[in-house]
């Protein structure tokens, strides 16, 4: 069920409905209910795998809780480690590794051999598992009480705004709200609105349109020329940012239709002035985590490494951020290239500074966004192609192939730079507060219903509705 479509609003709706009609205590049953339902129209045997995974952890982390010694939390806690990670390894790595093995012996892998395994790769498996893990690691480190109430630990992995794309949510945030009762607020009902409406401006309107053009030129590739990969290659940011983000504002309105409030994950991140503050922004619930549980205990275990320590742990820390994403050489090979921009930022950050004091502040600044925007788009090139030899062809090229540049019809372009134009504004205006709407009294209020209206018919008359997928459900 994608929360594009015409299918998840009216089940939306009537979630919604049954959710406040129904009397306080019974609330969060009807989440869980729904949120079940909402996983099995995908598909009814992940139901089965999802439950099993929440009744594990729900389980460990009060034998976590209750323990009285480290070697039996230990113990508990590498039980969890072996359940989520083997469950995650088995559906979405299995094959990967096998194919690694048998290239490794010199032996082409057979597609009879035992070893090998056809699975299918449940949607949202990477994002509840590490939210799992993370509850779990949490009550370990003493930071959180185990929770007793197998409905609410069941709706807190469940929950169905963030179930298939998160944000990967922290027990910390997500739990206590569930605790509380929430009455029907038109407060919450606006914004979650603005939300679900800009989300699908995002996703229909800028993501789709680009994603037409870009699937043209690089399903595609020696029919084009570097002009047009160049194109390309500068949209497909734009597109992967449109569609994550839109995903994520969907779900975030839409839990707040509940009264609850889900992680932001994205803060304008293509005006981020280096590759550290770009990860301080992009997909910041990912990235978050990775720095809790991952980074910084690394990097105490190696404080007596200095420097090296610090490098060290960002390389492994980007290594599972890449592998994250997929069972690829290709996503290793990215998130090297952005431990490796890390690393930089660190080594000449004392160099840049100096700079920047000989160059006007404007000019640097844009400068920075520029480089850093262009940084991360060619790194997209790896994430985007399928192997490290088609991503080697793109940028072959990119240097070598004269040619005129493909339009694709002029529509879908003219559509596709005035969603990018009010995509980019709407940005600049969050981030630098360039008109001062608050002291706009009356206006305010007129004005932000008309954009909303505007931005609705402006849905329906660019928006793309083929019931395409969210680029994040491939991982």
């Amino acid at each position: 069920m994608i929360s594009s479509s015409i299918v998840y609003f009216i089940f939306l709706i009537c979630t919604f409905i049954v959710y406040y009609i129904s009397p306080a205590k019974y609330r969060n049953y009807v989440l869980t209910l729904a949120s079940l339902i909402f996983y099995m129209y995908v598909k009814v045997s992940y139901v089965f795998l999802i439950i099993s995974i929440i009744t594990a952890n729900y389980l460990i982390a009060i034998k976590i809780g209750e323990a009285t010694e480290k070697k039996l939390k230990t113990r508990f806690l590498y039980l969890s480690f072996l359940i989520n990670i083997g469950i995650l390894i088995y559906f979405k790595y299995w094959n990967f590794i096998i194919d690694n093995i048998f290239n490794i012996s010199g032996n082409n892998p057979d597609k009879s051999n035992f070893l090998i395994v056809e699975v299918i790769l449940p949607l949202g498996l990477s994002f509840y598992i590490f939210q799992t893990i993370g509850y779990v690691l949490d009550v370990y480190r003493g930071s959180l009480k185990a929770e007793k109430d197998f409905l609410k630990f069941s709706l807190f992995t469940l929950f169905f705004p963030k179930l298939l794309v998160g944000p990967i949510e922290r027990a910390k945030n997500l739990l206590p709200q569930l605790a509380i009762e929430h009455k029907f607020n038109k407060d919450n009902l606006i914004e979650g609105v603005r939300l679900i409406a800009w989300g699908l401006f995002k996703k229909l309107v800028v993501a789709d349109r680009i994603s037409m053009y870009v699937d043209a030129v690089y399903l595609h590739l020696p029919q084009h020329n570097s002009l047009t990969f160049w194109l390309a290659t500068f949209l497909y940011p734009i597109q992967v940012y449109a569609d994550f983000s839109g995903y994520t504002d969907i779900a975030i309105g839409t839990a707040k239709l509940f009264g609850i409030n889900l992680m932001e994950n994205f803060k304008q991140p293509l005006l981020a002035r280096n590759v550290s503050d770009f990860w301080r922004r992009w997909h910041i619930s990912l990235s978050s985590w990775v720095n809790d549980y991952i980074f910084n205990p690394i990097l105490y275990k190696r404080r007596d490494w200095g420097n090296v320590g610090v490098f060290y742990a960002l390389i492994i820390s980007f290594i599972v951020i890449g592998v994250w994403h997929g069972a690829s050489w290709n996503f290793v090979v990215f998130g090297l290239l952005q431990a490796f921009a890390l690393i930089y930022d660190l080594v000449t950050k004392n160099s840049r500074r100096k700079i920047s004091k000989k160059i006007p502040g404007f000019i640097y600044n844009n400068l920075s966004i520029l480089f850093t925007f262009l940084f991360f788009t060619f790194s997209l090139i790896i994430f985007r192609t399928t192997s490290m030899g088609q991503a080697s062809s793109i940028l072959h090229i990119i240097e070598s192939k004269p040619g005129k540049l493909f339009i694709d019809t002029e529509s879908t372009m003219l559509f596709i730079f005035i969603g990018i134009v009010i995509l980019l504004l709407r940005d600049i205006q969050v981030e630098y507060k360039i008109i001062n709407i608050k002291n706009a009294g009356n206006y305010n209020w007129l004005l932000q219903h008309i954009s909303y209206a505007l931005l609705l018919i402006y849905i329906l008359v660019a928006g793309v509705f083929d019931g395409g997928q969210f680029i994040y459900f491939a991982f």
